[in-house]
């Protein structure tokens, strides 16, 4: 624990608090000491760094709310569907997991191609239906960062089907049948039943996600490549292109810092709700 965790969080912690880069990357120990420059440079809008990791936390933002926003509805929504008894079934609920099993690097390799400007078979189809004069450009600029949501909504979604399925087996029937000799309708028993028995794993379910979402990397990487654009940058990209692509180990051991702080609110609330949710289902 000591070896793999504490000891690199107070390397990059002592990195963060020196000017460590191209030139004094060799005796780094011995870098100068300039205590949280790194930080306030790091997140100054004047400087071009600052500037792009204001940037970054934004798109990451709304690439969180759009991706889980989206997953969490499609995942309800199959859910629901195969919790349903019809032939096939059980087969349904295994091919659902195929996007989801994926390895990461040929789904996205996979979606790049499809959003790819000339050869994609988006813009293939799109030209040929007569719905745009010119194939547009998916993965530069603003276009890119829907792009990798949209990849990231398809690989994404069968987690939340197959959590909610379990969830949705645990709720008695006995509920919808005493709902529907009452006269409640398929829309009254979604709202009255079927939400409120969802709550507690819906809320795990969401915030795990964030969780996940907040750190993505694979699918930026994948489907942008090292440079990702402002447009399209988001925390972890920005993070390996200043520390490993600009050799400025100080202000990347700065940032990582951040986000490491973020992730680690987001963790407490995640762990605070989980303690929460035990005791509800004690009661």
């Amino acid at each position: 624990m000591l070896l793999v965790h504490y000891i690199p969080m107070l390397w990059g912690f002592y990195i963060s608090m020196h000017d460590v880069n191209l030139f004094t990357m060799v005796d780094w120990i011995n870098a100068p000491f300039i205590g949280f420059q790194n930080f306030i440079d790091g997140f100054n809008s004047a400087t071009t760094t600052g500037a792009r990791a204001l940037k970054a936390l934004w798109n990451i933002t709304v690439y969180s709310v759009v991706a889980i926003s989206a997953g969490y509805v499609i995942g309800l929504a199959v859910a629901i569907l195969l919790n349903q008894d019809f032939w096939g079934r059980t087969l349904m609920r295994g091919l659902i997991l195929l996007p989801y099993i994926t390895p990461d690097c040929v789904a996205f390799n996979v979606w790049k191609f499809i959003f790819q400007s000339r050869i994609g078979l988006l813009n293939r189809y799109l030209v040929q239906w007569n719905l745009v004069s010119e194939p547009p450009i998916w993965l530069i600029g603003p276009p890119a960062l829907w792009a990798v949501t949209i990849a990231s909504i398809w690989k994404g979604w069968p987690f939340a089907a197959l959590i909610l399925l379990a969830a949705l087996q645990k709720i008695p029937p006995e509920l919808y049948e005493a709902a529907r000799v009452d006269g409640a309708t398929a829309w009254q028993q979604f709202t009255m039943i079927t939400v409120p028995q969802l709550r507690i794993v819906s809320v795990m379910l969401i915030l795990m996600s964030i969780l996940w979402n907040f750190n993505a990397f694979n699918q930026f990487f994948i489907m942008l490549g090292r440079d990702p654009g402002i447009a399209a940058e988001v925390p972890s990209t920005l993070i390996l292109r200043e520390a490993f692509t600009n050799l400025k180990y100080g202000i990347g051991s700065a940032l990582s810092i951040v986000l490491m702080l973020i992730l680690l609110v987001i963790t407490t609330v995640y762990l605070y709700a989980l303690r929460g949710t035990a005791g509800a289902e004690e009661v």
